[in-house]
């Protein structure tokens, strides 16, 4: 089995979760759907979409290919949001970036919105399949390296305005909910954050509301990822923690 990586920090208040390793954010996400009527949306911003396919890496590496869609439904039906031990299992079996599809097979979260770095726009007929929807941060279309523009804009409230204005259009065509709209979920997974100009917009009113409306908000600080993905050497997963907290309202 895959070694998932411990959770470093784990700050709780009513609706804070840090976590280190992304995909351990599930339980979290489980116990506050098992607080709600229905499962809740997801609003995340991230640098990766995380958007593969549940339990991918392990079933690749130790598991036949003419084994793999049994065991990903068993590994999938296995988990019930009001038990927490499946959510840990699943959790142990699940790779870095296969917990958003996870939680919507589960049940845990209804769909999910994805603002990212290395993403494309998608569009109707995939949210319909899929209950995701991604927005890019990348102007360039046709490219999926980002300008150093880009990255400083992630969290400008001009720019996520935008953005969720652009989920809202959608999903009226379909008759859905505006977004932000009923219980959701605001995650944030540091390695957004490319800059130091990143953390520090003109205007940050627009994330602030969203941490405000939603009824939990978790982040992952991804220390390698941080490092992987930064335009400036000196940024850290800790000094973007602290930072994004202040920014939120929520240190």
């Amino acid at each position: 089995m895959p070694q998932t990586s411990s959770v470093s920090a784990s700050e709780r208040s009513e609706k804070l979760v840090v976590v280190q390793a992304h995909h351990h954010v599930l339980p979290a996400w489980a116990q506050y759907r098992a607080s709600l009527p229905g499962a809740p949306r997801l609003i995340t911003l991230d640098h990766h979409t995380d958007t593969s396919r549940p339990f991918r890496n392990l079933l690749q590496a130790e598991h036949a290919a003419e084994k793999h869609e049994q065991l990903r439904t068993q590994w999938l039906t296995a988990i019930d949001f009001q038990k927490p031990e499946t959510v840990t299992e699943a959790v142990r079996l699940l790779g870095n970036d296969e917990h958003i599809v996870t939680a919507i097979k589960a049940d845990i979260i209804s769909s999910a919105f994805v603002v990212a770095h290395n993403a494309r726009d998608t569009d109707l007929p995939t949210y319909r399949e899929h209950k995701i929807m991604c927005r890019t941060v990348n102007m360039n279309l046709n490219s999926y390296d980002v300008s150093r523009a880009d990255c400083d804009k992630v969290i400008d409230s001009r720019f996520l305005d935008e953005v969720c204005k652009g989920f809202t259009h959608a999903l009226s065509e379909i008759h859905e909910a505006p977004l932000p709209g009923g219980p959701y979920i605001l995650d944030i997974d540091l390695d957004y954050f490319n800059t130091f100009a990143s953390v520090a917009p003109k205007d940050a009113s627009v994330l602030r509301e969203l941490a405000r409306g939603a009824g939990l908000v978790t982040i992952a600080t991804e220390p390698a990822h941080v490092q992987a993905c930064r335009l400036d050497e000196a940024l850290t997963d800790e000094f973007l923690l602290a930072r994004l907290l202040t920014l939120l309202g929520l240190s």
